[in-house]
């Protein structure tokens, strides 16, 4: 079984200005994962896509494939706006998709999860996705949603609630395609726990992400 790995980014950011390449520790969080999906030894070939001159220069001196992408696919556009899109640029039949964003993920996870991907029966998975484990006191508009009100538990001993965290997720090219997102209806769920899956959306995140980085070099 061959797979490929895809990385996706773009100029766009709505919270933090020039995420992709904002300095992070001397370098930006798109140069790393192109670092560490480098580093992970069992990808056939690795896929990059952005409208960043600049990061496009770097990926294709690294040796990746380069996928251009129209205006209608960068922008405000999410994952279901392009993930087809770049499915269909693969030759490979199973993809792994890293994002960018979480900056402290480990080789070694990406590299159990392929591990574990390849083993699946997919007739009970249709992916293999990062999840996180959310022990909570959540509600929705009118009332608890994992607790009752009168008989509210400690905290661990929660019903847990599953957080997809777009960290890594491998699917075929063929489902990636058919459903236009990187996640199957019936996902294999791989648990991470913080720093390691520390997601960048605020500036806050940033920060943070790149003190734990610092204290602990992945790459």
């Amino acid at each position: 079984m061959n797979i490929c790995a895809l990385i996706a980014t773009r100029k766009a950011s709505n919270r933090i200005k020039n995420k992709s390449i904002k300095k992070f520790d001397g370098s930006n969080l798109t140069i790393i994962k192109i670092n560490q999906a480098l580093n992970v030894k069992k990808f056939k070939n690795i896929y990059f896509s952005s409208d960043i001159t600049e990061l496009n220069n770097y990926a294709q001196k690294k040796g990746l494939i380069l996928i251009k992408r129209s205006k209608k696919h960068l922008g405000k556009s999410t994952i279901s706006d392009f993930s087809a899109f770049l499915a269909k640029n693969v030759k490979e039949n199973h993809i792994c998709y890293l994002i960018n964003t979480c900056p402290l993920l480990k080789v070694s996870t990406i590299e159990k999860a392929i591990k574990t991907y390849k083993k699946l029966d997919f007739s009970e998975f249709e992916s293999l996705n990062t999840f996180e484990l959310v022990k909570d006191f959540l509600w929705n508009e009118i009332e608890p949603i994992n607790y009752k009100l009168g008989q509210q538990p400690m905290s661990q001993n929660l019903s847990g609630i599953f957080k997809f965290n777009p960290a890594i997720s491998i699917i075929s090219k063929k489902l990636m395609i058919k459903y236009n997102n990187v996640i199957g209806k019936k996902p294999y769920k791989i648990f991470i726990k913080k720093p390691e899956s520390l997601d960048i959306d605020t500036i806050y995140d940033f920060k943070l992400s790149e003190l734990y980085y610092k204290k602990r070099k992945i790459i």
